[in-house]
């Protein structure tokens, strides 16, 4: 059995594990970073991406659930849009990231993305003005972008960015390393260690067998649903439950005449009208496509042969945290009456949107229930504190799963500036 001793753990490197490493590696603290995934470097920007990056898994009752396990997390895979914090933080919780959230967006640079990027779009544009017409206002979005180096044709954010135009956690993982943080990848943490109430460490199984680091800290940041099944294996009451995901219906239709959204970035225009219900947004044609394969939707399977006159959008809806991840891996997780008729105003008015900026309505697919930000299962008030501690001391847990409920929108930016508060508090 291999050993290691140190000051703090961190699991997982998603945009929470990988900023408190940075942080912590930054005042020269001593800190282990263990990652299940492995960087898998050949698989970014083709999708090739699917098989080496990504963890797709379906409950039982069809809602499918995406997520990246690779340094970085799920940063890797998504579209790279940022949100401010959802307002319960600071009413609720009295949490106010306005500070770091500026910080960050200083940093990185997040804005909207630039008219340049969307002045060849027809299809996109034929949304917006359908969309404006109609009485909805679908808006340019903030990304972790730098427009300089993005290809405004490439739309391939979801396999990683090869150009890296796109932010992700993996860079600050690497700057964690470059301040002496140690990182170790394929590594598989079975369960936290403590005793009497109290932190010792962590046992992992990895390729060169099992390993047990030592410490006196351990910041838990295995996602949504990584984290409770950690967890649970742990002995660690209470987690799992309140399960959420934020699920998508992404639909696909073909033009009656000119071009669809083909080679046009994703996600570069919402409507945030009803923002805390639902948001609905452009798609570009191939992942749009894609969508229907993964949601196996194999009726839409013919239209990729006319993919250049494809059209997508999504509805991403504010779900019920009704769901629950069990110590195997399996998870429950169904649409509430309350998710269903969300949704279904959702697709009624992005069809319409389709419908209006020239789609054929006969030919609209609509792939339900891909879900992409996993929370709710160690939420605060329940398994963590306002503190982000557990019950177990110095056991700590910064990511999605601290969520009471769900956002709705991407979770990125509050998670990076949530654990950038939150290590400055650490000793």
């Amino acid at each position: 059995m291999r050993m290691m001793e140190t000051g703090t753990v961190v699991i997982g490197t998603g945009p929470g594990g990988a900023t408190v490493a940075r942080e912590l590696a930054k005042k020269e603290k001593r800190v282990v970073l263990l990652e299940k995934g492995k960087a898998r470097d050949w698989s970014v920007g083709n999708p090739l991406a699917y098989a080496a990056m990504y963890d797709i898994r379906r409950s039982r009752q069809g809602i499918l659930v995406r997520r990246g396990i690779t340094p970085g997390g799920s940063t890797m895979i998504y579209s790279g849009n940022a949100y401010d914090p959802p307002s319960f933080l600071k009413d609720d919780f009295g949490i106010d990231l306005a500070a770091e959230v500026s910080e960050v967006k200083e940093e990185l640079n997040i804005r909207p993305v630039p008219d340049h990027f969307y002045q060849n779009y027809p299809g996109t544009r034929r949304l917006v003005e359908a969309a404006g017409e109609l009485g909805h206002a679908m808006k340019p979005q903030a990304r972790f972008i730098d427009s300089a180096l993005c290809d405004p044709h490439c739309d391939k954010c979801l396999f990683g960015c090869k150009r890296g135009a796109k932010w992700t956690a993996r860079s600050y993982v690497n700057d964690a390393v470059d301040e002496g943080a140690r990182l170790v990848t394929g590594c598989d943490v079975r369960e936290i260690l403590h005793v009497n109430g109290m932190v010792n460490g962590v046992s992992a199984q990895t390729d060169d067998g099992p390993l047990t680091v030592f410490c006196h800290r351990v910041v838990l940041a295995a996602g949504g649903m990584g984290t409770p099944e950690i967890l649970h294996w742990s002995g660690i009451k209470g987690a799992g439950t309140h399960f959420f995901t934020d699920p998508m219906a992404v639909l696909l239709g073909e033009m009656k005449e000119g071009s669809g959204t083909f080679r046009e970035i994703t996600y570069t225009f919402a409507d945030e009208s009803r923002k805390g219900e639902f948001v609905f947004g452009n798609v570009g044609a191939v992942n749009a496509f894609v969508a229907q394969v993964a949601a196996k939707n194999f009726s839409a399977l013919p239209r990729g042969a006319r993919m250049k006159k494809l059209t997508g959008m999504f509805v991403k809806l504010c779900d019920e945290p009704t769901g629950e991840i069990r110590a195997d891996g399996s998870f429950h997780k169904a649409f509430t009456p309350k998710d269903e008729a969300l949704m279904a105003q959702g697709i009624e008015a992005a069809k319409a949107v389709m419908v209006r900026a020239g789609v054929r309505p006969g030919t609209i697919a609509v792939a339900k229930g891909i879900g992409g930000h996993p929370g709710g299962t160690a939420a605060m008030g329940r398994v963590v504190g306002t503190d982000l501690q557990t019950d177990i001391e110095n056991l700590y847990i910064c990511d999605n799963s601290i969520m009471p409920v769900s956002g709705g929108t991407p979770p990125v930016l509050t998670l990076i500036a949530l654990a950038r508060q939150f290590a400055g508090k650490l000793a």
